[in-house]
């Protein structure tokens, strides 16, 4: 079992995105933290996490005091300074000091995650981003005079109009930091964010396709030169320095959610938090929990999640006996005539383990044609075989 903790405050919020965040005017922080520790006595009490994420959100965002209150207070609640394998804190250039480094070490932090996404002043602002390139190579500084375990950088390539020398400048000025993990996302137009309303009023027209490809296999390259080894499609990292908490989601192990917005995922059951902090802190107030939503998927939605999430990993794949261990569906009965299609396109691969098991992988080509692969796998219950036997 892992812990995700979500803080949702935000300087301001950026255009692209789509995570449930909000600008920060003043909010009481004391009490979302307070409501946060007082969720994890219901349901994180002893639950000794093997990782932490604690991300938003900013968390950085924090005082040094709210900080040490939110962390120390975890640790007595769930106990996990005893057993995670690495606890992660995402940070802002503009909030993440030396002093605020330093204490988030101390209190048990292994791992930080800078939030840097460019190096170009002109991008920085588009993207509603309030720290400037200064502030982002600081900010990488501080992390490595601190002596974390381990650091990430966030970069956003595909900036409309980017030109790709600015990108590749930035790219090895980050990878030459002393960070051991990258994480080099797409720009991507996501329902109901600010750049997706610009995208479809003709004001922000995405870069073609074709460019996009090229920076992204372009970064790839990049990355393995650099000694950064890409273990899944947007993610790279020196040996040894994988994401242990992401690898969670993308192996769909279990985990415990805190905060507004917050998911789990555990016993088979799916569960969302309340979104509106002010909602969530009202009903945390009342019930010690702030459930929104809980649903059991369905067999058939279960595998292609795990199937989703499984394939973003290059060298690993999904594990297919395992899998239908989860669901009780053989993946490849289930998926029938579409996934046998592709793999005769070589679109994807069917290995075999060391103990036999089978795996699953995307190969070369496939791993640019993801979302394709997924589509073409989208479960229609009306005719699965899990329907049929119901």
């Amino acid at each position: 079992m892992s812990l995700y903790v979500h803080f949702p405050y935000c300087q301001s919020k950026c255009r692209y995105c789509d995570f449930n965040s909000y600008a920060w005017t003043g909010q009481n922080m004391e009490a979302y933290v307070d409501a946060v520790l007082q969720e994890a006595r219901s349901v994180a009490k002893e639950l000794l996490p093997q990782t932490v994420f604690i991300g938003g959100g900013t968390p950085s965002l924090l005082s040094p005091q709210l900080l040490d209150r939110l962390l120390r207070g975890l640790a007595d609640i769930s106990g996990f300074v005893h057993s995670s394998k690495e606890t992660t804190l995402e940070a802002n250039p503009e909030s993440f000091s030396r002093e605020k480094a330093s204490l988030a070490k101390d209190l048990g932090i292994t791992r930080i995650s800078l939030g840097i996404q460019s190096l170009r002043q002109e991008v920085l602002q588009a993207y509603d981003r309030v720290h400037d390139p200064e502030q982002a190579l600081k900010a990488l500084d501080a992390a490595q005079e601190v002596g974390f375990a381990h650091c990430n950088a966030d970069l956003i390539f595909a900036f409309p109009g980017q030109n790709p020398e600015h990108w590749w400048q930035d790219l090895h000025t980050v990878l030459a930091s002393g960070i051991d993990h990258l994480s080099a996302y797409e720009l991507s137009y996501e329902p109901g964010t600010a750049l997706t309303r610009l995208n479809q009023a003709g004001r922000w027209p995405a870069e073609n396709p074709d460019h996009c490809q090229a920076l992204f296999e372009g970064t790839r390259q990049a990355c393995h030169q650099a000694g950064f080894g890409g273990y899944e499609v947007s993610n790279f990292a020196k040996s040894g320095a994988a994401c242990l908490h992401n690898l969670v989601y993308w192996r769909s192990h279990s985990y415990v959610g805190l905060g507004a917005g917050a998911h789990s995922w555990y016993q088979g059951n799916r569960v969302q938090n309340l979104p509106s902090p002010e909602d969530y802190l009202a009903t945390i107030q009342n019930r010690g929990q702030a459930i929104q939503e809980k649903q059991r998927p369905s067999p058939g939605t279960l595998l292609f999640e795990i199937l989703m999430m499984g394939l973003r990993l290059p060298h690993e794949g999904v594990n297919l006996d395992r899998a239908e261990k989860l669901t009780e569906l053989d993946a490849l009965e289930y998926f029938g005539d579409p996934l046998s299609s592709l793999l005769d396109r070589k679109w994807l691969c069917l290995e075999t383990g060391s103990q036999k098991e089978r795996y699953l992988r995307a190969t070369e080509t496939g791993f640019l044609l993801l979302d394709e692969i997924l589509l073409q796998l989208l479960p229609d219950d009306s005719n699965s075989p899990a329907r049929k036997a119901q």
